[in-house]
């Protein structure tokens, strides 16, 4: 699927009516997505560009057209006469502003679209602890029901933490380690599945492990498991 990018809004000043058409396309197709209950990418991918072009409308605020154009459209000063880079720049920019103004409200009602699935799978899930925690919890495993596929997936994830300038981001690496059918006899006994794990991989002895629990049977992976990564994310940060 085609996404939103800063250069879809740039090219606003070469036709405008087309590029209102290509962003009004795209945001059907995220849409369609949606009500398919399909969150993942679309939701992140609207975030994103709404997040992008508002620090791109506060750059038109504080500087002047040249060097916005430099920042963020390299690739696009190669189609500008240099005599003329002035005054084209200056228009275009305003083209582009007056153009993100009016996308920026069709992108946010389908960011509220994609949040409220988001809260109704987030308040859906539940999360538990399984057996006695490590004091180390970045390392371990989590086990999640796939409705539609009748399966319980169980993964291994690591926990990884980057410093940026502003704060730390925390990510959330994770890795399908076994498949188990939610007909079997196991598949109700996660402390049991907590005792294969460690048989099976001795290299954490003692592994933070998670349960989750869900009666909804959306698309697992574009919602379910982004969604319960996260709710762990969360739970780590504690």
């Amino acid at each position: 699927m085609e996404a939103l990018n800063l250069s879809t809004f740039i090219k606003a000043a070469d036709d405008i009516e087309l590029s209102k058409y290509r962003v009004l396309a795209i945001l059907r197709k995220y849409s369609e997505s949606l009500h398919k209950n399909k969150l993942y990418p679309a939701l992140a991918e609207l975030i994103s560009i709404k997040n992008e072009l508002e620090l791109l409308i506060e750059q038109m605020s504080l500087f002047d057209a040249e060097f916005v154009l430099n920042l963020n459209f390299v690739d696009f000063l190669g189609d500008i006469d240099p005599d003329q880079e002035g005054s084209y720049c200056d228009r275009d920019l305003d083209i582009v502003a007056e153009f993100i103004r009016w996308a920026m409200p069709e992108i946010k009602n389908s960011i509220v679209e994609g949040k409220a699935i988001f809260d109704f799978v987030d308040e859906n899930i539940t999360l538990s602890e399984i057996g006695v925690m490590p004091l180390y919890k970045d390392e371990g495993y989590f086990m999640i029901p796939d409705l539609k596929h009748d399966l319980l997936k169980i993964y291994k994830f690591e926990m990884s933490l980057f410093s940026t300038p502003d704060n730390p981001l925390r990510t959330l690496k994770s890795k399908l380690v076994d498949l188990i059918s939610l007909k079997a006899p196991e598949a109700n006994s996660p402390l049991d599945l907590k005792h294969s794990l460690i048989e099976k991989y001795p290299d954490l002895p003692n592994p933070a492990t998670y349960y989750f629990e869900t009666f909804i049977d959306f698309p697992f992976v574009e919602t379910i498991l982004p969604v319960a990564k996260r709710k762990l994310v969360r739970k780590l940060a504690m």
